[in-house]
């Protein structure tokens, strides 16, 4: 028989004793890590409805506002999902970019289907449902993800649905999910109403720091929509309002084609103004938001010039790049096919990166340099901006100082409104 001898030396036993208590420590951590990581992770809304909520529709005939992003964290579309569990899906809704996220800002898209399911088109002729369109609908389902943007429509889809729901007493189940770039930072000025459009919704800024769920809410408390509106929010868990996107762990989906990385849309509230005043904002690049320029413009003049708080916790980089039409994303970006000196944003401090501010101050410097180029080529630009602040002193009828007074004050004034509405 085979004799083994351990070799039972102080030393040995020490190793054994030190790699025994190692082993024992990995074990507790083990069953620690299993039963706590499902709570420390954020769980989305969708997640919890599906787990939770799917006795309150049995027998209900659903209308879904879905897109591309709606995903459980599984990668498993939520139309699936709910198939999956036996629920009754009437008909889909869609928002701008289509059901498939694929289609070009502002293109007019057609109704279609999904596995046999009618998808109506929220942004083609009709931009709210129909009374034929929900009248056998028992209850709408909202699960989108936004990028925290008063002039991304998807919020404006999402009150059009509340509207149309209140006015047939259906309920909506808001599936909540991350505001990808953050829950305090607020900026912008607060809408004049005035000038709402399909992509000036409400009286909110421009970065307004709520999700969705929170921002119906608010709608149904500021009586923007009907007081009588049904809305069941389903609560994230764990999400914090610091958190930004990288900060939940998920992957991003980009929520449209010139959105195509979660920095991107950090950048998007800010930079998207720079459209309205001849300068190209990246897009006809792969890099939309992120970058800026014109065949005009001097890199260094402002990199030099944007010092102080315009440019905390980013990195600002010369480039050059020419704009190009590119299929899906855009046809005509500004300065198509010319040449433009630019600059490229790099974000590296996101809780410090503040883009309207940032652009405004960009649009200072750009008018104190380039007055003869500096001009607004749009009437969108007072909508964007929530005012007409923006334009006159881009007409040099206000000050810059007045127009950044103005907006800090109705920033403040928003922070203390939304507070009863915040669920985070």
């Amino acid at each position: 028989m085979l004799n083994i001898q351990v070799n039972k030396s102080p030393y040995i036993k020490k190793i054994f004793s030190v790699l025994f208590c190692l082993i024992i420590l990995f074990c507790v951590y083990l069953i620690i890590f299993q039963q706590t990581e499902p709570e420390k992770r954020v769980m989305l809304g969708n997640e919890i409805f599906i787990s939770k909520h799917m006795p309150e529709i049995k027998n209900k005939n659903l209308g879904l506002v879905v897109n591309h992003t709606s995903r459980l964290p599984n990668g498993n579309h939520l139309v699936d999902a709910l198939i999956e569990n036996g629920a009754s899906i009437k008909a889909l809704f869609s928002t701008e970019h289509g059901f498939l996220g694929i289609q070009e800002a502002g293109q007019l898209i057609e109704d279609s289907q999904y596995k046999g399911i009618s998808i109506h088109s929220l942004h083609g002729r009709i931009k709210k449902p129909t009374l034929q369109q929900v009248k056998d609908i028992d209850a709408f389902i909202y699960d989108i993800q936004d990028v925290g943007a008063r002039f991304y429509t998807y919020i404006t889809t999402m009150k059009y649905i509340l509207e149309s729901a209140a006015d047939e007493n259906i309920p909506v189940y808001i599936l909540d999910r991350p505001n990808p770039i953050g829950g305090q930072i607020i900026e912008g000025p607060i809408l004049d109403m005035k000038l709402q459009s399909f992509t000036a919704p409400c009286p909110i800024p421009i970065r307004y720091g709520m999700t969705c769920g929170e921002l119906a809410l608010m709608m149904k408390g500021e009586q923007w929509i009907s007081e009588n509106t049904d809305i069941r929010v389903i609560k994230m868990k764990a999400w914090k309002r610091h958190y930004f996107w990288e900060d939940t762990g998920f992957f991003w989906i980009p929520t449209s084609p010139n959105i195509p990385l979660s920095d991107t849309a950090l950048a998007y509230p800010g930079t998207s103004l720079l459209g309205g005043i001849r300068v190209n904002h990246g897009i006809g690049t792969l890099n939309p938001f992120l970058q800026f320029g014109a065949p005009w413009l001097e890199p260094e003049i402002i990199i030099q010039n944007l010092g102080g708080q315009s440019n905390q916790g980013i990195k600002l980089s010369p480039i050059a790049y020419t704009p190009q039409s590119i299929s899906g994303k855009t046809a005509y970006p500004p300065y198509k096919d010319r040449l433009c000196q630019g600059i490229l944003i790099s974000i590296e401090q996101k809780e410090n990166f503040h883009s309207v501010e940032f652009t405004l101050f960009l649009i200072k410097t750009l008018k104190n340099y380039y007055p003869d180029k500096i001009k607004i080529i749009t009437n969108k630009l007072d909508s964007l901006y929530g005012n007409e602040n923006l334009g006159l002193y881009v007409e040099g009828r206000i000050s810059f100082e007045m127009m950044l007074n103005q907006m800090k004050k109705e920033e403040e004034t928003f922070r203390q409104q939304r507070k009863k509405y915040l669920i985070y």
